[in-house]
């Protein structure tokens, strides 16, 4: 987004250059209003600078098959993003929040812009190493939420009482070994009450959760995704 800096940069030279000193004799308590023309002269400097912000975000990056929406549980969007996610990293698990996803993506192209608006944020992927403890802690969160939040990389079966049974990931923890998680650092650092995530060593991917979303979308040319078992709630008594 060097072109944002660009005209922020010149508005600012423009405005400064053309402000005269003042200095306050005497101020009075009244509100008076005030009207100001669009300068012609600042508006064409920018214009070319905007149009190519405009050009760049209207940009379809790919085309989306299904409508990726926030509703409750093991959604479309939340799969999308953590499993695109695994792709830039070598690990386990991928866990992020529901909320630092901004909008949906609806069904069609889906441009540049949209992605900025799904992800505004500059949270990096990292990646965490968790022991037994802090692995019971994540499924644990994962289960109260009844599988609410996005995750992927496992499979999870939890009862009506949200209370872990089983999952498919194969870690002896008695021999030292730990999960990796791939996470935003924002999560890494305690976000959104990840506690277990926090205090660790963050192994830094060098790729920021936008970016890597954008660069999925380059290579992809078309998104069609589908809903799994990823989660799943078991009825003890049947």
């Amino acid at each position: 987004m060097k072109l944002r800096t660009y005209i922020i940069y010149i508005i600012s030279i423009v405005l400064l250059g053309c402000s005269p000193n003042y200095h306050l004799d005497s101020s009075e308590h009244k509100i008076i209003g005030i009207s100001a023309e669009k300068d012609s002269a600042i508006s064409s400097i920018i214009a070319p600078y905007k149009q190519a912000i405009e050009s760049q975000m209207n940009e379809v990056l790919s085309y989306n098959k299904k409508d990726l929406t926030k509703q409750k549980g093991n959604n479309l969007l939340a799969r999308f993003v953590t499993d695109l996610s695994l792709e830039y990293a070598s690990a386990d698990i991928c866990i992020m929040n529901n909320g630092g996803l901004r909008t949906i993506i609806d069904q069609g192209p889906i441009t540049r812009g949209k992605i900025f608006e799904l992800m505004p944020f500059e949270n990096e992927l990292v990646i965490v190493e968790l022991d037994e403890n802090d692995f019971t802690s994540l499924l644990d969160y994962i289960a109260i939420r009844n599988g609410d939040i996005p995750f992927s990389g496992i499979e999870i079966k939890i009862n009506e009482k949200k209370e872990v049974l089983s999952h498919n990931k194969n870690i002896d923890f008695s021999k030292g070994e730990k999960i990796k998680v791939l996470t935003s650092d924002y999560l890494a650092n305690g976000g959104d009450k990840m506690k277990f995530l926090q205090n660790k060593q963050q192994i830094k991917i060098g790729v920021k959760v936008r970016d890597a979303i954008i660069d999925y979308c380059e290579r992809t040319d078309t998104i069609n995704m589908k809903l799994d078992s990823r989660i799943q709630i078991i009825n003890e008594e049947e």
